[in-house]
This record gives structure tokens, C-alpha cells and sequence, in this order.
């Protein structure tokens, strides 16, 4: 049973909103762990709370994933729960954001919708569905209620898609784009490490092209594999090909920003 519950929000810590989430989760499971993966996603930003909950569940897979990352919130849009093939369970709205962690654990196998009367008599404040529908519906997970009991079943055909999508070949290259830049400026893309032999891209040395930059960079283990100041193209603790500068930032050096059309290939 899946007592783990990694929660990711654009909540900050400012309020009281992610301590009162906490709370409900303690109160109905007190067996629970929660973990706060992050709760500095910019405000709104779906798409950044997608690329944040796909590096969560790449390296915490065995547990139940609460993301909340929610502008449509009370808009008439579905509350989730996902369980992938390799066994994460995802919880959070139906805008997309829960799509790219589905499928780094694996693709979707079963998705419901959760149905609020099923875990509380009370009606949900619209403003609020973290605190009043999802962080209790994870709670239930993590005391051992299956999916199937929080409510109907759904075709994953019909979720709201993910906000960017997983790379292609075209030409010889891999099309792909910036997911985002961590803190210290490097750029990871949507191209996951599981897929680099598939992809042609097992190589000493990488061309990229993105904005107008064309560049040649080694592909090693570390950041200290290359002098400092240099770039280096390695595998990212997201498990994320990713372009770094050994003590700099890959953001600076070149302008490009998330979302920015990236073109990799072997050289």
C-alpha cells in the first residue's frame, strides 16, 4: 500500500494553504508521509507544474502523486485520479497537468473521476478543491481505498491534453523543445534518458540547434566533465537530456527560454 504522498503546488508558502492540506491529509490518514516536492511553481503555470510532477515521478515512482496546479478550479473541469502501468497513482485537475508524469511512469491504465461524495459529506468550496476534494481523495489512496471506489471510470482519450509533448525524429534529428531551466540555468528538454539509444543520440558529441544558436557540445556523465565556463550535454537527475555550463548558466548564455524548438542530432 502506497503511503508516500508527494505534493506539488503553485501555492507558495506564504498562505495557509499548503499547511491546511496537511492537515486534512493527517486527519483522515494519519498513517500518511507527506513530502512537499515543490510549491514555488510559478502561479498558474500548468505547464511548469507538468514538468515538475514528470521529474517527481521519475524519482519517487512508488507513491501517490498530489499536484495542484489549478486555474480552471471550480470551472466545471474534473478532479483525477491516474494510476499508470508501472503502478504511480496521480492526483489532480483535468487541464493536462498530470499528463506527462502518466507517461513517464509508464502510460495511463486506469483514470477516474473523482466524485466529492464519495470522500465527504460536505459540499466543496469552489475556490478550493485541493483542500476539499484532492488532498482527501490522496488521503483515501494512502489508507487503502482503490481508485475504482472515488468514482467513475474515464477513457484517457478524453483528458484534457498535456501542455507540450514528447519529442519526434524528423530528418535525422530529434525534434524536441525547452521543458524549462532549473535554478542554476540549465535547460532540460522533453527528451527522456530511457529514449536516447532509441533516438540515435548515444554519441561523444550533440548539435543542437534552438533560437539561433547552433551548437556542438560533448555529451559526458557530469558537469566537471568539461572546463569551467564550457557546456556539456548530460542526463539530469529528472532523468532529462539536458544542456548545462560547468558554474554557469545555459539560460544566460543562450536566450532561449521554455517552450523554445529545440533540433538535436549525433554529430
Amino acid at each position: 500500500m502506497q503511503t508516500l504522498i508527494c505534493f506539488i503546488s503553485d501555492f507558495g508558502l506564504d498562505d495557509t494553504w499548503v499547511g491546511v492540506c496537511h492537515a486534512v491529509i493527517h486527519r483522515a490518514c494519519p498513517q500518511a508521509r507527506v513530502v512537499d516536492i515543490s510549491h514555488q511553481v510559478p502561479a498558474f503555470d500548468i505547464r511548469q507544474g507538468a514538468v515538475t510532477a514528470a521529474a517527481a515521478v521519475h524519482q519517487v515512482p512508488d507513491a501517490i502523486h498530489l499536484v495542484v496546479v489549478d486555474p480552471g478550479v471550480g470551472g466545471g473541469r474534473l478532479d483525477l485520479c491516474i494510476t499508470t502501468r508501472t503502478g504511480s497513482r496521480l492526483v489532480g485537475p483535468d487541464n493536462g497537468v498530470l499528463i506527462p508524469a502518466a507517461r513517464r511512469a509508464g502510460g495511463i491504465a486506469t483514470v477516474h473521476a473523482i466524485d466529492p461524495s464519495k470522500i465527504d459529506f460536505r459540499s466543496p468550496l469552489a475556490t478550493f478543491h485541493a483542500r476539499d476534494i484532492l488532498a482527501p481523495a490522496a488521503a483515501a489512496l494512502a489508507c487503502g481505498v482503490e481508485p475504482a471506489s472515488l468514482g467513475v471510470s474515464l477513457d484517457p482519450d478524453d483528458l484534457v491534453p498535456a501542455p507540450f509533448e514528447e519529442c519526434t525524429t524528423e530528418g535525422g534529428s530529434v525534434v524536441a523543445e525547452v521543458l524549462d531551466a532549473d535554478r542554476f540555468g540549465s535547460l532540460r528538454f522533453n527528451v527522456p534518458a530511457g529514449r536516447i539509444d532509441e533516438l540515435g543520440l548515444r554519441a561523444s558529441e550533440l548539435e543542437i540547434a534552438m533560437g539561433h544558436n547552433i551548437i556542438r557540445v560533448p555529451f559526458g556523465a557530469t558537469f566537471a566533465d568539461v572546463a569551467e565556463g564550457d557546456a556539456v550535454v548530460l542526463v539530469d537527475s529528472s532523468g532529462l537530456l539536458t544542456l548545462a555550463l560547468n558554474k554557469g548558466s545555459a539560460r544566460d548564455r543562450y536566450g532561449v527560454e521554455p517552450g523554445t524548438p529545440v533540433r538535436i542530432r549525433a554529430t
